[in-house]
């Protein structure tokens, strides 16, 4: 069976939820089913960089120009979309997609699929939004949760609990197995002006309140009073409504000189690669794909507890994982963790093991088309991922 799927994606850049949206289409084109990506056209906030990536990767994409949640040729548009490539599947993956889908979808005889990437409750706007989304999820025949926490959060807002499922996260592993790692690591920290003999700290996110690199920058600071003899370097790759504030701080905390804030970048391998330790200092996560990203370059991962983290990562076997806000914990475990380069090496070994086995964008996709098919049921998978 040639299943025909629609992705419907309000996107706000190039973050982890599009290189989930990017791997599932591309994995499971491999599978036999076509796959289209749809983008918002959002006029007052474009952001089309999903379309773009899409279509370098041979995928078919479209942008639908949409003018604000009431716009009626919008719902027209992905309407004629549906019905022009005989779509089977519409698989919404925000709360705005959710709007418009189950709109376009009305009285079409498709399935109805939500994914459920994440709730970053950071504003009151967006709490809104997604209590909009929590109770649209009843007009879904399946809601996906990318950790057990989220799907914690949505379970209160669904009458058939039922139709609620956990499907973790996976990435194309291939990317990240480097053919001349040690090459690949000299000239991209020499490309960074970092020094081959740098202890290089780097967090790879939005620069937002829910990732808290603040957290990161403090503890940072712990770290170098720790060491003083060991030069530490911390590298943040991207961008977001935090950044002047993360700047200030850098250089209010006397760090700033240490501290290199390197913007996007789409050369992640070989950043995640140049990488002594990889921290993800958030308050609030989904399972992120920067994580079973850096699991796969086997740099060593120091991480909060945050969100489906503690399922993918078991402290002092995968990675090192501590509490969520503590800036004393955060710095004196980056300190253990850099002082032993033979347990960094351990600790990056198992978690490319993990991930091969996992959490492989392979994996991922084979039950999402269980799931398109309704060959799965709620619950699944969660032995295999957990261990237990």
């Amino acid at each position: 069976m040639n299943e025909h799927i629609l992705h419907l994606r309000s996107s706000g850049g190039l973050y982890g939820a599009e290189q989930v949206i990017l791997n599932l289409a591309w994995e499971l084109n491999t599978m036999g089913c076509t796959n289209h990506l749809v983008c918002f056209n959002n006029i007052k906030n474009p952001h089309l960089e999903l379309v773009e990536e899409a279509r370098k990767a041979n995928l078919s994409a479209f942008a639908v120009e949409c003018r604000g949640l009431l716009d009626r040729h919008t719902v027209r548009n992905i309407r004629e979309l549906i019905v022009g490539k005989n779509i089977d599947v519409i698989h919404c993956h925000d709360y705005k997609s959710c709007v418009f889908g189950l709109s376009a979808a009305r009285r079409l005889k498709l399935k109805r699929v939500a994914t459920n990437h994440l709730w970053t409750r950071s504003s009151v706007k967006l709490r809104v939004y997604e209590a909009i989304e929590a109770l649209l999820y009843n007009g879904f025949d399946r809601v996906v949760a990318v950790s057990e926490a989220i799907e914690a959060e949505c379970r209160p807002f669904i009458l058939k609990k039922d139709k609620l499922t956990f499907i973790p996260n996976g990435i194309n592993t291939r990317r990240f197995s480097l053919a001349n790692r040690e090459e690949e690591r000299k000239s991209t920290r020499a490309q960074l002006g970092l020094k081959e003999t740098d202890l290089v700290v780097g967090n790879i996110a939005r620069l937002s309140i829910e990732k808290d690199q603040s957290l990161l920058l403090h503890a940072f600071k712990v770290l170098t009073g720790l060491s003083k003899e060991r030069s530490h370097k911390l590298l943040i790759v991207g961008d977001g409504q935090e950044e002047r504030h993360l700047l200030t701080l850098a250089r209010e905390l006397g760090i700033g000189d240490r501290c290199l804030f390197a913007g996007v970048r789409k050369d992640i391998p070989q950043i995640l690669n140049c990488l002594d330790v990889y921290v993800q200092s958030s308050r609030r996560e989904g399972l992120p794909i920067i994580i079973l990203e850096a699991m796969a370059s086997e740099v060593a991962i120091v991480s909060t507890k945050a969100g489906g983290i503690p399922k993918v990562i078991v402290d002092k076997e995968q990675g090192r994982l501590v509490e969520i806000g503590d800036v004393e914990q955060l710095a004196h475990v980056l300190d253990d963790v850099l002082k032993n380069p033979a347990d960094r090496k351990r600790l990056g070994q198992r978690a490319r093991d993990t991930v091969e086995t996992h959490f492989s964008s392979r994996v991922m996709a084979e039950r999402y088309l269980d799931l398109y098919r309704g060959t799965t049921g709620s619950g699944s998978w969660r032995t295999e991922v957990s261990g237990e």
